[in-house]
């Protein structure tokens, strides 16, 4: 029994001693660490995402960023402050906004950085980035470097599905006109035919051949075409 003691002792120890080497844990300075959502975040500093497979009805999307505390609570609201690395970053004005700070409630350990980025003509061809830094201030300083920003990349560039072949039966032949009429109409741009059945495709068909239908009734004198002046057809 007092051979177990004596281990616990000493574990308990050796835990002390690595938070107290951690970078999470700070006593003297509270610090500020970044992290993304995790359905799109590629590391512990990288987010990426792409317009392309969703309708060209939505123009900006909200990533929320949760920013945490690595220290004590606080019993008084603190505020977090960030900025831009424009050395990191390529995005332009216009391209992207969110709040130079927001709160960390009184007790809290975190809060919500909502980062808006928006669908422009440009990403079409493009990739761009934006780096956000946490800004010291009297109430945090900036936390460890790899953890201490975000970087965002965001594009809309579309491209042939490698599983084209496989659609051709359904959506015919392919031109980038029409999938992006086919995304805009189905809302989607993923066709899984490992997943989806004949019939659920050929339903797909036949939304998008009235759709174009209606399409070219309201454009007289005007259908749809691809690219390369092309009639499209489903």
């Amino acid at each position: 029994m007092k051979r177990l003691k004596l281990y616990l002792a000493i574990s308990a120890l050796i835990a002390l001693v690595a938070c107290e080497n951690d970078p999470f844990y700070f006593n003297s300075e509270a610090r500020l660490r970044m992290e993304g959502p995790e359905v799109w975040t590629l590391g512990t500093d990288s987010l990426e995402f792409s317009f392309a497979n969703y309708s060209s009805t939505i123009t900006d999307t909200t990533f929320e960023v949760t920013v945490y505390v690595m220290g004590e609570a606080s019993d008084a609201d603190r505020t977090a402050e960030f900025e831009i690395d424009p050395a990191l970053s390529t995005a332009e004005t216009g391209m992207y906004s969110f709040p130079e700070s927001v709160i960390i409630p009184a007790g809290s350990y975190s809060a919500t950085l909502p980062v808006v980025v928006n669908r422009t003509e440009e990403l079409q061809a493009t990739q761009v980035s934006l780096y956000i830094q946490v800004k010291g201030n009297a109430d945090f300083g900036v936390g460890v470097n790899e953890q201490n920003h975000l970087l965002l990349k965001w594009s809309d560039i579309l491209s042939k599905p490698n599983n084209w072949s496989d659609l051709e039966e359904f959506f015919g032949e392919y031109s980038l006109t029409k999938y992006r009429f086919i995304i805009d109409v189905l809302n989607t741009g993923s066709f899984d035919t490992d997943v989806l059945s004949w019939a659920q495709l050929k339903n797909y068909q036949i939304q998008l051949a009235e759709a174009l239908r209606v399409y070219n009734l309201e454009h007289p004198g005007d259908p749809l075409t691809d690219e390369d002046g092309n009639l499209i057809t489903f």
